[in-house]
């Protein structure tokens, strides 16, 4: 590795993981597809036990994620980006239009529900916070869904 980002093989296997973590968040949003709340709360579980599980891969991709974005690995992270970003979208007009939960924007969902969830995890990959992962599911996982529910119905 140079100072200028990682070398190719690490920045292959960052996109590798993210991708990987990208199907298992999809599976999260098929497994249950009326039910919203147990899409967040599953989406908060899961990425704290993957964090738990994948420490060391994921403290790469903290450590490494914006320099592979900006590096030859860049479009194909960006192409794997949009394509989540997009399902989520269309997730949240499905979930909107059953009356399910508010038609909200992504940013907003990404805000309440996947920065305080990364947040925590980078906490505790760095070591400030010594509490095992699944200590903070429920409590995050409980926050996260009465975001959700009170972020304002953009639709209406």
């Amino acid at each position: 590795m140079n100072d200028d980002g990682p070398d190719d093989r690490i920045a292959a296997r960052v996109v590798d993981a993210l991708e990987a973590y990208q199907q298992l968040s999809r599976e999260v949003y098929d497994g249950t597809p009326d039910d919203p709340e147990a899409v967040v709360r599953g989406l908060v579980r899961l990425h704290l036990e993957w964090t738990e599980e994948n420490r060391e891969t994921a403290t790469l991709i903290a450590r490494h994620r914006n320099k592979v974005a900006a590096g030859p690995e860049g479009r194909r992270l960006a192409e794997s980006n949009r394509e989540m970003f997009r399902a989520t979208r269309a997730w949240i007009t499905e979930q909107a239009a059953a009356g399910r939960m508010p038609a909200t924007s992504f940013d907003l969902l990404h805000a309440v529900v996947f920065a305080p969830t990364q947040e925590i995890a980078k906490l505790w990959l760095t070591g400030r916070l010594k509490a095992p992962l699944a200590d903070q599911t429920e409590a995050l996982a409980d926050a996260a869904w009465a975001a959700v529910a009170a972020l304002p119905d953009e639709a209406g």
